[in-house]
């Protein structure tokens, strides 16, 4: 195969019109690829068709050479909002007379993309511990936690799903934190939670 940056206009044109009609590509995502790449440049098309582990890092002058890369890596993936399907705070009340109590313990069923997300959040050493499995499609995956509606990159916590889809996010203080799980090309958004709230 010839490398891209040896083809001529015709050539090009002919492999954008294939790769147009793949029925796998969602017909947004193709359109949004073939209208970044005039303005890339031919710096900015050998970046993109460059393996990224062999990527060596920019100089300042070509940061927005890497912003299109990332904005192209990231128009690539799905970005999915799950479902609240079950809340064990968000049950009925218990007839009068009989004995209940809620557990400590508060579990959390989400659904999104034929993947169901298990959570439990546990008070912890004064804390909370929010462990979790995803139910789906076997794939390697992080999970990364944000407090507050606009955390700072800084104030971000990662876990790597283990074998069996798990995590486990130690040492959560109480509060609105939100749950961004990366699946293979999948980008899951869990709605805001609040860890540690009062039961309904």
């Amino acid at each position: 195969m010839t490398p891209i940056d040896d083809l001529s206009d015709d050539e090009f044109a002919h492999l954008v019109q294939r790769a147009a009609r793949l029925p796998d590509a969602p017909s947004a995502l193709v359109r949004a690829a073939i209208d970044l790449w005039p303005a890339a440049g031919p710096a900015a098309q050998r970046l993109l068709a460059e393996p990224a582990q062999r990527r060596q890092p920019e100089p300042a002058a070509a940061r927005p050479l890497a912003d299109l890369l990332d904005r192209v890596q990231r128009a690539a993936s799905r970005v999915v909002t799950a479902v609240l399907s079950a809340d064990s705070w968000a049950l009925p009340a218990v007839a009068h007379g009989l004995r209940a109590g809620r557990a400590d313990t508060r579990h959390l069923l989400f659904s999104a993309q034929g993947r169901d997300i298990d959570l439990r959040i546990s008070p912890s050493a004064g804390r909370y511990a929010l462990t979790g499995q995803v139910l789906g499609p076997d794939e390697v995956g992080t999970v990364e936690l944000a407090f507050g509606a606009a955390a700072p990159a800084a104030a971000m916590r990662h876990a790597t799903l283990d074998d069996l889809g798990a995590f486990r996010l130690d040492g959560v203080d109480s509060g609105p934190v939100r749950l961004t799980l990366r699946l293979g090309g999948d980008e899951i958004v869990l709605p805001p939670i609040d860890v540690g709230g009062a039961p309904p």
